[in-house]
């Protein structure tokens, strides 16, 4: 009996110390030993990703407000432009309705929307420029100084009577740096027929379409234009009465 008293009392001691080792011994945590938790998904609209989204979202309207912007001056510029634009025009002609008698003219009309700048008006007659209309007369029909001349004669000798009027004077006007409003016109060249000067009248009359011009002027908003006084016109940088080709503008 003795001996089964001890084995009980040392196995009970076992049992003590058994359980006061495995209370000294760390817990661990539930979620380090549940493997389902490694598995589950993480959240994808987090808050870097909206301040992501928002700042792109901002780079956009910006980038579209932008060019909202552009289109909007490109038009107003392009409508200012149209409001401003002049277009130059020489129209040649052999009778006046008006005083209702023939008479060579030549004149430049500005059929555009804004008034132009005329630098200089060119006359062309075979592959020669002039920038004087009495010179490209007298290249092409008669000489301008010695008629000219002769009545400046005649009406010395009959200061009471105007030859000029009656025997058909040479009109001309400057246009050069002139400033000619929209729908407004300027008598380059007139030549009045009677019965004084009927043979020059009639060469003028028969080499007037063969008489080219070439016109360059500029707008109030320094845009400047090359034109052939019909419907070829081109804008250029800028008039170079010197001869040279003027550079196309960009």
């Amino acid at each position: 009996m003795d001996n089964q008293q001890k084995d009980v009392t040392e196995s009970t001691l076992e049992t003590h110390q058994q359980e006061a080792s495995d209370e000294h011994q760390p817990k661990s945590t539930t979620a380090s030993t549940n493997p389902d938790d490694s598995k589950q998904p993480k959240a994808w609209f987090t808050n870097e990703r909206l301040n992501l989204f928002l700042a792109l979202c901002a780079i956009i309207i910006s980038a579209a407000s932008f060019y909202a912007t552009y289109l909007q001056a490109n038009a107003a510029e392009r409508q200012v432009k149209a409001a401003t634009w002049p277009w130059l025009e020489v129209m040649t002609g052999n009778y006046d309705e008006e005083k209702n008698l023939p008479e060579i003219t030549f004149v430049l009309t500005n059929s555009g929307s804004g008034p132009a700048i005329v630098k200089y008006v060119k006359y062309h007659y075979n592959d020669q420029s002039y920038l004087d209309i009495y010179k490209v007369i007298s290249a092409c029909c008669f000489d301008t100084q010695a008629y000219e001349t002769q009545l400046q004669t005649l009406q010395d000798d009959s200061p009471n009577i105007n030859i000029f009027e009656a025997f058909g004077w040479i009109m001309t006007s400057a246009s050069d740096n002139r400033l000619l409003a929209s729908g407004s016109k300027l008598k380059l060249f007139g030549f009045k027929r009677t019965g004084f000067n009927e043979t020059q009248w009639d060469k003028v009359n028969k080499q007037r379409n063969s008489i080219k011009t070439e016109i360059c002027y500029c707008s109030l908003l320094e845009q400047c234009y090359l034109s052939d006084g019909r419907a070829d016109v081109k804008e250029i940088e800028q008039c170079d009465i010197s001869g040279n080709s003027p550079e196309t503008a960009l």
